[in-house]
């Protein structure tokens, strides 16, 4: 009995399947990075599946939830075929990536009647994100002859508008983020066309209501549409096998549901401003080919014919992610100088020195130096991306370093590019300014930093910055920008809500009026870098629903300026009272007596202020473009 014991804890720890079963058995809550670190292991369909169907109890999300590091995402799936599988691989990869997500169904075809029907098996879930995934069967259904080509194009002309009144419906019943899908045209509607002017016909005009369908994530604010051969590139096969249509009603392969479910997780990231921020680059064998040490700049394989132009293609695609606003790292077991010289002469290399915003290059382990580049640069560790040819040291940072993201590489420098960019780490929602020009921000902070290591007295600094304070209310550009300040925003976030495009219509709707606020100083433009919600309470008073601000800008005393304009247009507009409230996180403990700081009174769990007494005012913040848009409330 013994032995059979000792065998089956050697098993369980050679494979990731059966460690997760022991730990599940055990209490997932102990276990969540272990657990994270196991399904990073995974990649198959069936074995995400399998992974899915382990943490998708209550009780194992419940205890992901409430583990370190986990935030929560809220997901109602609909479709036109049978999507069981997805959401065991949509937790699977969720919880990888540190989110505990709660997913329901609508069950086989019910994508058109549950909305019709006001969503009732949806609605309480109170969806951030609404995923469809229709297949040609949606189209077809209404069509008497699918032969009739002109009924077909009729119909694939319309269809992208119903999808529209349709979106326009999931909104008012669901609200949350609505994301659709392109369909793919199976081979069996395709091929019973017999002439080939018959199939370009009908090709044309699916490939017309396709583009129609990704014309809906402009139109529509809050969409997000897939394009389904983006997906099916990541697959080996779209269409099931025909028993399992029959039999069972799937439409797509496991492997193509494994892909939605992997762009779904990557869109249920980004909702939650999970996108990484930066890109840490090996240098030898990784941006080059060679050790530059050994061979010298000269002797670089770089550019030209392959493998150089394999190191050069890895090069553009990070300059493209820079001007994207993601920001470049180097850490690589190099001598300084030598890998300078390589980077600042030689004449292929598609990156040069201003294209980053850290560089180590020494002998120190590379986990260690990657915990300081993150701090220099004031993001957290789990938000880089290490990209490095050496497993050995992919291996050390996995183990020494769980929370970055090290990318598997393959030994053959030809794919490295497709390989990163496959992942889609840093996708985003949106784009927005903040973002382009995130690494000018950082660069601008680093000369700030030396300022403050010039003065005297931290307020010699602050009035050395000339800091100039905006406050602008919520509209068509900001919008973006605002919803992803109080979706990623986690220190200075006073009650942890994340208002989605949606709940910000919908408070919007009840009378809550959102505003952003923009900081600049001598070194540059900090960007949006606040955003409020102020409603009213019965008696009359400006309630703050929240606020949130960057950690860019911290203790520079933003908050208590911004804090202080409200208190001003609440006692300008006559207001009695400004109320706000703090509710406890995980992450904003500090800020625990900010309303109090302030000269706000506590009772029962709000803080009011009366508007008798301001605030001191930083004397080294101006106020630029008049105080008058929270008058706007």
């Amino acid at each position: 009995m013994q032995l059979d014991a000792v065998a089956q804890t050697k098993a369980a720890r050679t494979n990731p399947l059966a460690e997760l079963r022991a730990l599940k058995r055990a209490g997932v809550g102990e276990a969540a990075g272990r657990i994270r670190e196991l399904l990073t292991e995974l990649e198959d369909a069936l074995d995400l599946d399998a992974a899915g169907a382990l943490l998708s109890g209550e009780a194992e999300r419940a205890a992901l939830a409430a583990a370190e590091g986990f935030r929560t995402q809220r997901i109602a799936l609909l479709g036109s075929s049978t999507l069981d599988t997805v959401p065991n691989l949509l937790t699977a990869l969720l919880a990888r990536a540190g989110v505990a997500p709660t997913i329901r169904s609508a069950g086989f075809n019910q994508w058109r009647f549950e909305i019709m029907a006001g969503a009732p098996n949806l609605k309480d879930l109170a969806p951030r994100l609404v995923a469809c995934l229709l297949d040609d069967q949606a189209v077809f259904e209404e069509i008497a002859d699918p032969l009739d080509l002109a009924a077909v194009e009729a119909r694939c002309k319309a269809f992208p508008a119903e999808l529209g009144r349709w979106i326009d419906a999931c909104r008012a019943a669901l609200g949350g983020r609505v994301i659709l899908c392109t369909i793919p045209l199976s081979p069996l509607r395709r091929e019973r066309i017999v002439d080939y002017r018959g199939k370009a016909r009908l090709a044309a005009a699916w490939e017309r209501m396709n583009a129609g369908i990704l014309a809906l994530a402009e139109e529509q604010p809050g969409t997000v549409v897939l394009a389904a051969d983006a997906l099916a590139a990541h697959a080996t096969s779209i269409f099931a096998p025909d028993r399992m249509r029959h039999i069972a009603g799937h439409a797509f392969t496991p492997d193509f549901l494994r892909a939605y479910a992997a762009e779904l997780a990557r869109v249920a990231r980004a909702d939650l401003g999970l996108a990484k921020k930066c890109l840490v680059l090996d240098l030898d064998n990784t941006l080059w080919g060679g050790v530059v040490g050994d061979d010298g700049v000269a002797g670089l394989r770089l550019g030209g014919a392959y493998p150089g132009s394999a190191y050069r293609e890895l090069q553009i695609v990070a300059r493209d992610l820079v001007a994207q606003g993601v920001m470049l790292t180097i850490c690589s077991k190099n001598d300084e100088a030598i890998a300078r010289e390589a980077i600042e002469t030689h004449p292929e290399m598609a990156l040069r020195p201003e294209h980053f915003v850290a560089m180590t290059a020494d002998w120190s382990p590379k986990p260690d130096n990657i915990r300081r580049q993150a701090e220099k640069l004031n993001i957290g560790i789990d938000a880089m991306v290490f990209v490095d040819d050496n497993p050995v040291e992919r291996g050390a940072m996995r183990a020494l370093a769980p929370q970055v993201t090290t990318v598997e590489l393959p030994a053959d420098p030809a794919s490295y590019a497709t390989v990163l960019l496959s992942r889609g780490d840093f996708n985003l929602l949106e784009l927005t300014d903040e973002d382009r020009e995130r690494v000018s921000m950082y660069r601008a902070q680093s000369a700030r930093e030396e300022l403050a290591a010039e003065s005297a007295s931290l307020e010699d600094y602050l009035v050395g910055l000339d800091s100039q304070l905006a406050v602008e209310p919520l509209d068509r550009l900001n919008a973006g920008r605002i919803a992803q300040l109080f979706a990623k925003t986690n220190q200075f976030n006073l009650t942890g809500r994340r208002f989605g495009d949606a709940e910000i219509e919908t408070l919007r709707a009840d009378g809550v009026r959102f505003f952003g606020a923009r900081l600049s100083d001598r070194f540059g433009d900090n960007g949006l870098i606040a955003a409020l919600a102020l409603g009213a309470a019965p008696d009359g008073a400006w309630t703050i629903e929240n606020f949130v601000l960057s950690c860019r800008v911290f203790s520079r005393n933003v908050e208590g300026a911004l804090v202080t304009l409200v208190l001003r247009a609440a006692r300008e507009r006559n207001a009695p009272a400004v109320d706000g409230s703090f509710v406890e996180t995980a992450k904003n403990k500090k800020f625990a007596d900010f309303y109090r700081n302030l000269g706000f009174v506590e009772t029962d769990g709000r803080f009011r202020h009366d508007l008798e007494q301001f605030p001191e005012w930083p004397r080294w913040i101006r106020v630029v473009g008049g105080e008058e848009a929270f008058h706007a409330r």
